[in-house]
């Protein structure tokens, strides 16, 4: 399955997570401006239109060890689809500014967002954004 997240995007991504230098740092924040993520929700309206500040969409999150709610994030399908597993998410495009939307209106209380949970993960903390 292909990417959502561009190559480039998800280079930096690669080198930051090997190597958390302020070059890498900085190469990251370029890229993730303009990058496009799989965000998981539940379409409560069949209806609904794919937008993110549709009333009928529930936005899908979890909670850390430390009971912290995270917001989510995936570069590509296939990521999403090991998340997913038999739940009835699906997934729509999603931006840096969505998620600055989510952390801003949508729940106040999360901390930030998790890039690909799992294996690679890139934790993006609320105060980046806000």
């Amino acid at each position: 399955m292909s990417n959502v997240s561009s190559e480039s995007f998800l280079k930096a991504m690669q080198n930051l997570l090997q190597d958390k230098s302020d070059e890498n740092y900085e190469a990251f924040e370029r890229e993730i401006e303009n990058t496009k993520f799989l965000s998981p929700v539940v379409i409560v309206n069949k209806n609904a239109t794919n937008d993110l500040q549709n009333s009928d969409v529930s936005f899908v999150n979890i909670e850390d060890g430390e009971n912290n709610k995270l917001f989510l994030a995936f570069t590509d399908w296939e990521k999403f689809n090991k998340f997913k597993k038999e739940n009835p998410f699906t997934a729509i495009d999603a931006t840096l500014k969505d998620f600055h939307y989510m952390l801003t209106v949508i729940d106040t209380d999360a901390k930030g967002f998790v890039i690909n949970i799992g294996d690679d993960a890139l934790f993006i903390p609320r105060e980046t954004l806000v």
